[in-house]
């Protein structure tokens, strides 16, 4: 089980910083300007030990409207939150915009603390625990416990850290081999150790000596060492507040949002799904808006799947089209902001980085972007995407086991290459389609090249890919593939009486001619249906009736193989073989002596040397 991270959320001044300082005994106010601002800026991280020695994180985020992009980061990490509402004061701005986020990160538990309870009388305590009862009434801190504190009765703390120790053994969190993954709040370099990195470990697991990435940089680093809460580790996980230190870079190189990883897909646009505030009345095409995602904001535009605009309350596919590059992993969230006056206005999930230009109106693809939103087979459905094993792994956020999804027939290689079982049966019936219209046009040939056909339909596949698909057995159900032609599988050449008079006329024309070669041109001249020559002189060729010699020469198979017999026994009693000895053997002109022996040079039969023909021995 990875170590669980609770949230401390609230408005300014109303004592969540207390809180931390008695349930840990460690202040989290640690910048000089927040000591003398006396507010939270930055986050601070700290851990709770209880009596067992089991400890959780905790992390304290500002409170500050100007620091919001800081409580973002904070919350996108957080299993448990602990919202802090003064009594004096009651629900304030920042209390639900901080409450907002939280809900949007998909925070579904927690608890609500009452602070300054000794500055208001019983009447004022009790309104305001009335208000929070009816404010989050409807949302995951309904039934949440609500807690009294004061700073003057320290058992009031002790109260809070036993039930937030129950509270949390019911806590299931997810725990699921995935790669590892920090995104990076401050960069630094120390005397005598170089670069280090600070973050909370999103996922997975880092080691020392573990080669990993910066992105979106794409700078390749080793882990040298690592620390957590000042302690040396060897390795750590998720969950766990992180100090790295890095060799392969400089701290100049990296910044704050920057995100270390081993495997991380990365881009200037991301389809989403988009979840608006209900207070917010529209969000329109086009608008601008500053995403906090990780540790980082990045300012674009909002461009929404078929509609041209999102009110309040409602849900919907887009693609947030970025200033700059950021990396995230499916499912991943983030807040989205006005640009200005900035006020959060919704909350995303991260599902699919697009190669291919925005398309409002692209329905495949927006079905596909709701299929993903959804708890389906997310994985199944990224295999439909012209992607790679890697890239898939990256966007899931771990290694993915392909025997289930190949046993159960849901995908298959082509070599490196991965086509979900959808997608393979749209490309045979693109192949079967064409194939049927083919033998319509060409009833006797017996199929089209392999080359030809990837060319007209699958220029995406390689070679080996291609032929690869065309052996396997769903392909070969009805398909064939002889030699190097592709066919339907019960396709059969049938001649027609016309066609096999034509052939019978075709076969008599170069059985008269026997060695003494004519034109195909001298042939066609003579035949009556011209169109109907063409056609089944092409088959014979194709079926190898007839041998096609050069230029527009062609013979009988059976003389081709006749002339080869009798030149062999030539080569029995002779050494040599000239065009006046071929003639001789053959009967025939001196220009069908030279075509036959030029055959027979190509088939490795005979050699020419200086016009002189010698045999060729195997």
């Amino acid at each position: 089980m990875r170590d669980i991270i609770v949230g401390m959320a609230g408005h300014i001044d109303h004592g969540k910083t207390t809180v931390v300082k008695y349930l840990t005994g460690v202040d989290t106010d640690t910048l000089p300007e927040e000591k003398t601002r006396g507010m939270t800026i930055d986050l601070g991280f700290t851990q709770i030990k209880f009596e067992d020695n089991s400890r959780v994180g905790l992390i304290d985020v500002p409170g500050h409207e100007k620091f919001i992009k800081n409580m973002s980061a904070g919350a996108s990490g957080v299993d448990y939150l602990i919202l802090v509402v003064a009594c004096d004061d009651g629900i304030m701005p920042q209390t639900i915009e901080h409450f907002q986020i939280v809900k949007l990160f998909g925070v579904t538990r927690g608890m609500i603390l009452l602070t300054k309870r000794d500055l208001v009388d019983e009447k004022r305590y009790e309104e305001v625990k009335k208000e929070c009862q009816e404010y989050f009434k409807e949302s995951f801190l309904e039934r949440a416990p609500i807690l009294e504190v004061s700073s003057k009765e320290i058992e009031s703390y002790k109260r809070v850290k036993a039930l937030l120790y129950r509270e949390l053994k019911e806590l299931k969190v997810e725990d699921e081999k995935k790669y590892f993954r920090m995104d990076i709040d401050r960069v630094f370099s120390l005397k005598g150790f170089g670069c280090i990195v600070t973050g909370t470990v999103k996922n997975g697991e880092v080691k020392v000596g573990d080669n990993l990435t910066i992105y979106p940089k794409r700078r390749e680093v080793r882990v040298k060492s690592i620390e957590s809460h000042g302690e040396k580790k060897e390795s750590l996980g998720s969950g766990n507040r992180c100090a790295i230190n890095l060799s392969g870079v400089e701290s100049s190189e990296l910044e704050r949002g920057d995100i270390i990883a081993r495997n991380l897909l990365v881009g200037d646009k991301v389809d989403c799904k988009l979840s608006l505030l209900e207070s917010v009345p529209k969000l329109k095409n086009n608008q601008r808006i500053r995403l906090n995602i990780g540790t980082t904001e990045v300012i674009g535009r909002v461009k929404i799947y078929e509609k041209n605009y999102i009110l309040g309350g409602e849900e919907a596919v887009v693609q947030l089209q970025l200033e700059n590059t950021i990396g995230g992993v499916l499912g991943e969230r983030g807040i989205v902001r006005n640009y200005s006056p900035i006020t959060t206005i919704g909350g995303v999930e991260l599902l699919f980085f697009p190669k291919s230009d925005f398309n409002r109106r692209d329905l495949q693809h927006i079905d596909f972007l709701n299929t993903l939103s959804k708890n389906s087979d997310r994985v199944e459905e990224l295999f439909k995407k012209d992607m790679s094993l890697d890239e898939i792994s990256a966007l899931i956020g771990k290694d993915i086991e392909l025997k289930s999804y190949i046993s159960s027939g849901k995908i298959y290689l082509l070599d490196k290459k991965i086509i979900q079982h959808e997608i393979l049966d749209e490309k045979l019936k693109l192949i079967e389609n064409y194939l049927i219209e083919f033998h319509q046009k060409n009833s006797l040939k017996k199929g089209i090249t392999k080359s030809t056909l990837r060319s007209l339909l699958l220029n995406e596949l390689s070679q080996k890919e291609f032929n690869i698909l065309l052996d396997l057995d769903k392909v070969k159900e009805s398909i064939k593939v002889v030699d190097d032609y592709i066919s339907l599988k019960d396709f059969k050449i049938r001649l027609t009486r016309e066609e096999k008079d034509m052939k019978e006329e075709i076969f008599s024309y170069y059985k008269n001619q026997k060695f003494e070669i004519n034109s195909y041109s001298y042939y066609f001249n003579q035949s009556k249906n011209k169109y109907l020559f063409e056609k089944v002189h092409a088959y014979m060729v194709e079926e190898g009736f007839i041998q096609y010699l050069e230029d527009e020469y062609f013979i009988l198979s059976g003389f081709l193989k006749e002339s080869t017999k009798l030149i062999n026994e030539y080569f029995q009693k002779n050494i040599t073989l000239e065009i006046k000895d071929t003639r001789a053997l053959l009967n025939n002109s001196r220009d069908s002596a030279i075509l036959i022996l030029r055959k027979l040079d190509t088939l490795k039969i005979t050699k020419n040397i200086d016009g002189v023909r010698v045999l060729i021995k195997n």
